[in-house]
Protein backbone atom coordinates (compact mmCIF):
# COMPACT_ATOMS: atom_id res chain seq x y z
CA UNK A 1 0.00 0.00 0.00
CA UNK A 2 1.42 3.65 -0.88
CA UNK A 3 2.13 6.05 1.45
CA UNK A 4 -1.10 7.89 1.10
CA UNK A 5 -3.09 4.90 0.54
CA UNK A 6 -2.08 3.68 4.38
CA UNK A 7 -3.12 6.97 5.22
CA UNK A 8 -6.45 6.67 4.28
CA UNK A 9 -6.27 3.30 5.66
CA UNK A 10 -5.29 4.38 9.42
CA UNK A 11 -7.92 7.04 9.68
CA UNK A 12 -10.64 4.88 9.05
CA UNK A 13 -9.04 2.33 11.70
CA UNK A 14 -8.83 5.36 13.98
CA UNK A 15 -11.94 6.34 13.39
CA UNK A 16 -13.79 3.09 13.63
CA UNK A 17 -14.63 2.87 17.81
CA UNK A 18 -14.22 6.20 18.59
CA UNK A 19 -16.30 8.21 21.73
CA UNK A 20 -16.39 11.56 19.67
CA UNK A 21 -17.11 13.79 23.38
CA UNK A 22 -13.98 11.38 25.15
CA UNK A 23 -11.56 12.09 22.16
CA UNK A 24 -10.94 15.36 21.26
CA UNK A 25 -9.00 14.54 17.81
CA UNK A 26 -12.43 14.21 16.56
CA UNK A 27 -14.16 16.53 18.71
CA UNK A 28 -12.31 19.79 17.82
CA UNK A 29 -11.97 18.57 14.65
CA UNK A 30 -16.07 18.60 14.53
CA UNK A 31 -16.03 22.12 16.06
CA UNK A 32 -16.82 20.79 19.58
CA UNK A 33 -14.58 23.51 22.01
CA UNK A 34 -14.55 21.48 25.47
CA UNK A 35 -13.87 23.86 28.34
CA UNK A 36 -11.46 21.55 29.16
CA UNK A 37 -9.38 18.43 29.90
CA UNK A 38 -11.12 15.20 31.07
CA UNK A 39 -9.27 12.30 32.85
CA UNK A 40 -10.34 10.29 29.40
CA UNK A 41 -9.14 13.13 26.73
CA UNK A 42 -6.22 15.27 27.46
CA UNK A 43 -7.00 18.31 25.35
CA UNK A 44 -5.53 18.76 21.92
CA UNK A 45 -5.24 22.09 20.28
CA UNK A 46 -5.88 23.13 16.81
CA UNK A 47 -2.07 22.97 15.82
CA UNK A 48 -1.81 19.02 17.35
CA UNK A 49 -5.13 18.26 15.56
CA UNK A 50 -3.72 19.51 12.24
CA UNK A 51 -0.39 18.21 12.40
CA UNK A 52 -1.64 15.12 12.79
CA UNK A 53 -4.17 15.03 10.00
CA UNK A 54 -1.46 17.10 7.83
CA UNK A 55 1.21 13.81 8.90
CA UNK A 56 -1.07 11.17 7.88
CA UNK A 57 -1.28 12.29 4.01
CA UNK A 58 1.94 14.83 3.15
CA UNK A 59 5.17 14.11 1.60
CA UNK A 60 8.06 13.45 4.34
CA UNK A 61 9.90 16.50 3.05
CA UNK A 62 6.99 18.89 4.63
CA UNK A 63 7.23 19.45 8.41
CA UNK A 64 3.65 18.78 9.57
CA UNK A 65 3.61 21.16 12.72
CA UNK A 66 5.41 24.03 10.81
CA UNK A 67 2.58 23.93 8.46
CA UNK A 68 -0.21 23.49 10.56
CA UNK A 69 0.98 26.80 12.07
CA UNK A 70 1.00 28.34 8.79
CA UNK A 71 -2.90 26.92 7.74
CA UNK A 72 -3.64 28.15 11.05
CA UNK A 73 -2.05 32.21 10.59
CA UNK A 74 -4.29 31.57 6.93
CA UNK A 75 -7.21 30.87 7.55
CA UNK A 76 -7.24 31.90 11.64
CA UNK A 77 -8.97 28.32 13.21
CA UNK A 78 -9.02 24.90 12.56
CA UNK A 79 -12.72 24.52 11.80
CA UNK A 80 -12.02 27.41 8.99
CA UNK A 81 -9.33 25.41 7.70
CA UNK A 82 -11.11 22.20 7.07
CA UNK A 83 -13.97 23.82 5.54
CA UNK A 84 -11.05 26.27 2.95
CA UNK A 85 -12.40 26.49 -0.37
CA UNK A 86 -9.98 24.01 -2.95
CA UNK A 87 -8.45 27.40 -4.97
CA UNK A 88 -7.23 28.75 -1.14
CA UNK A 89 -5.77 25.61 0.30
CA UNK A 90 -4.21 24.84 -3.11
CA UNK A 91 -2.31 28.72 -2.46
CA UNK A 92 -1.77 27.93 0.94
CA UNK A 93 0.10 24.59 0.05
CA UNK A 94 1.26 25.11 -2.75
CA UNK A 95 -0.84 23.62 -4.81
CA UNK A 96 -1.65 20.56 -2.38
CA UNK A 97 -5.17 19.59 -3.04
CA UNK A 98 -4.85 15.86 -1.75
CA UNK A 99 -4.44 17.66 1.70
CA UNK A 100 -8.11 19.54 1.83
CA UNK A 101 -9.88 16.16 0.10
CA UNK A 102 -8.51 14.64 3.21
CA UNK A 103 -9.30 17.18 5.76
CA UNK A 104 -13.04 17.26 4.10
CA UNK A 105 -13.09 13.72 4.34
CA UNK A 106 -12.18 13.76 7.96
CA UNK A 107 -14.36 15.82 8.60
CA UNK A 108 -17.39 14.12 7.24
CA UNK A 109 -16.05 11.11 8.76
CA UNK A 110 -16.87 12.81 11.90
CA UNK A 111 -20.12 13.96 11.47
CA UNK A 112 -21.17 10.55 9.75
CA UNK A 113 -19.76 8.66 13.24
CA UNK A 114 -21.48 11.47 15.38
CA UNK A 115 -24.95 10.94 13.23
CA UNK A 116 -24.59 7.01 13.54
CA UNK A 117 -24.38 7.70 17.23
CA UNK A 118 -27.35 9.35 17.34
CA UNK A 119 -29.35 7.15 15.64
CA UNK A 120 -28.56 4.29 18.24
CA UNK A 121 -29.19 6.60 21.43
CA UNK A 122 -30.85 8.80 23.18
CA UNK A 123 -30.43 11.94 21.15
CA UNK A 124 -31.21 14.17 24.67
CA UNK A 125 -29.35 12.00 27.06
CA UNK A 126 -26.09 13.34 26.06
CA UNK A 127 -26.07 16.79 25.15
CA UNK A 128 -22.30 17.41 24.38
CA UNK A 129 -22.66 14.90 21.90
CA UNK A 130 -25.70 16.56 20.21
CA UNK A 131 -23.96 19.83 19.99
CA UNK A 132 -20.94 18.82 18.84
CA UNK A 133 -23.01 17.44 16.19
CA UNK A 134 -24.79 20.11 15.43
CA UNK A 135 -21.52 22.84 15.63
CA UNK A 136 -20.12 20.32 13.21
CA UNK A 137 -22.75 20.83 10.72
CA UNK A 138 -23.69 24.69 11.08
CA UNK A 139 -21.08 26.45 13.06
CA UNK A 140 -19.14 27.43 9.40
CA UNK A 141 -22.38 27.96 7.45
CA UNK A 142 -22.15 31.55 5.72
CA UNK A 143 -25.99 31.50 4.93
CA UNK A 144 -28.65 30.81 7.12
CA UNK A 145 -30.27 27.02 7.04
CA UNK A 146 -32.91 25.22 9.37
CA UNK A 147 -32.02 21.58 9.70
CA UNK A 148 -34.94 19.15 11.50
CA UNK A 149 -33.80 16.34 13.60
CA UNK A 150 -36.68 13.99 13.54
CA UNK A 151 -36.83 11.43 16.35
CA UNK A 152 -38.82 7.88 17.36
CA UNK A 153 -40.08 7.46 20.46
CA UNK A 154 -37.05 6.54 22.16
CA UNK A 155 -35.68 9.42 21.06
CA UNK A 156 -32.96 8.08 18.86
CA UNK A 157 -32.90 9.94 15.57
CA UNK A 158 -34.27 8.91 12.58
CA UNK A 159 -33.11 11.85 10.45
CA UNK A 160 -31.43 15.02 9.87
CA UNK A 161 -32.51 16.94 7.63
CA UNK A 162 -32.97 20.42 5.64
CA UNK A 163 -35.96 21.74 5.74
CA UNK A 164 -34.87 25.59 4.43
CA UNK A 165 -31.90 27.32 3.24
CA UNK A 166 -32.20 31.27 2.53
CA UNK A 167 -29.99 34.13 3.37
CA UNK A 168 -27.74 35.39 5.74
CA UNK A 169 -30.36 36.15 8.14
CA UNK A 170 -33.48 34.82 6.96
CA UNK A 171 -34.66 31.19 5.98
CA UNK A 172 -38.74 30.32 5.13
CA UNK A 173 -39.93 27.77 7.07
CA UNK A 174 -42.95 26.27 7.12
CA UNK A 175 -45.10 23.92 9.52
CA UNK A 176 -47.05 21.79 7.35
CA UNK A 177 -43.87 20.62 5.77
CA UNK A 178 -42.42 19.97 8.82
CA UNK A 179 -45.12 17.86 10.17
CA UNK A 180 -45.61 15.78 6.49
CA UNK A 181 -42.22 15.43 6.49
CA UNK A 182 -42.25 14.27 10.50
CA UNK A 183 -45.46 11.78 9.36
CA UNK A 184 -43.50 10.02 7.20
CA UNK A 185 -41.10 9.30 8.75
CA UNK A 186 -43.10 8.47 11.60
CA UNK A 187 -41.89 10.28 14.01
CA UNK A 188 -42.86 11.47 17.61
CA UNK A 189 -40.16 14.17 18.25
CA UNK A 190 -38.62 16.86 17.11
CA UNK A 191 -35.36 19.20 17.33
CA UNK A 192 -35.16 22.35 15.23
CA UNK A 193 -31.93 23.76 14.88
CA UNK A 194 -30.83 26.36 12.87
CA UNK A 195 -27.66 28.90 12.82
CA UNK A 196 -27.18 32.55 12.59
CA UNK A 197 -24.19 33.30 10.55
CA UNK A 198 -23.52 36.47 11.80
CA UNK A 199 -21.84 34.35 14.62
CA UNK A 200 -24.57 35.32 17.57
CA UNK A 201 -26.66 32.59 18.78
CA UNK A 202 -29.03 34.90 20.21
CA UNK A 203 -33.05 33.89 19.07
CA UNK A 204 -34.98 36.94 17.10
CA UNK A 205 -38.73 37.18 18.22
CA UNK A 206 -39.33 35.72 14.73
CA UNK A 207 -37.51 32.55 15.67
CA UNK A 208 -39.59 32.19 19.13
CA UNK A 209 -42.53 32.78 17.05
CA UNK A 210 -41.65 30.04 14.42
CA UNK A 211 -40.83 27.46 17.42
CA UNK A 212 -44.68 27.88 18.44
CA UNK A 213 -45.98 27.80 15.12
CA UNK A 214 -44.45 24.24 14.76
CA UNK A 215 -45.10 23.18 18.04
CA UNK A 216 -48.02 24.28 17.64
CA UNK A 217 -48.86 22.05 14.07
CA UNK A 218 -47.30 19.52 14.81
CA UNK A 219 -48.91 18.87 18.74
CA UNK A 220 -52.18 18.03 16.62
CA UNK A 221 -50.62 14.93 15.08
CA UNK A 222 -49.30 14.42 18.39
CA UNK A 223 -45.52 14.90 17.36
CA UNK A 224 -43.92 16.84 19.81
CA UNK A 225 -40.96 19.71 19.21
CA UNK A 226 -38.72 18.98 22.20
CA UNK A 227 -35.94 21.74 21.66
CA UNK A 228 -35.38 25.00 18.89
CA UNK A 229 -31.46 25.18 19.08
CA UNK A 230 -29.79 27.96 17.50
CA UNK A 231 -25.80 27.62 16.38
CA UNK A 232 -23.63 30.43 16.20
CA UNK A 233 -20.13 30.09 15.07
CA UNK A 234 -18.95 27.93 18.66
CA UNK A 235 -22.21 28.49 20.64
CA UNK A 236 -25.61 27.63 21.08
CA UNK A 237 -28.83 28.27 22.56
CA UNK A 238 -31.24 26.26 23.37
CA UNK A 239 -34.70 27.76 23.44
CA UNK A 240 -36.06 24.83 25.97
CA UNK A 241 -32.97 25.83 28.77
CA UNK A 242 -34.03 29.34 28.03
CA UNK A 243 -37.82 28.70 28.78
CA UNK A 244 -38.49 30.59 24.98
CA UNK A 245 -41.24 27.95 24.68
Amino acid sequence: MTPKGKGFADMGQALHGMKPVELPFLTRLMGYEPDGDTPDAPALDDKEVLSRLIAAVAARSINPDDLAVALLQRFGSLAATIRASLPDMEEATGGNSLLQVYFLLAHEAGIRLQRTRLMRNNVLADKDQLYAYLRAMLAQELVEQVRVLFLDAHRCLLADEMQGRGTVDHTPVYPREVVRRALELKAVGLILVHNHPSGDPSPSQEDIAMTHRIAQAASLMGITVLDHVIVGGSRLVSLKEEGLF
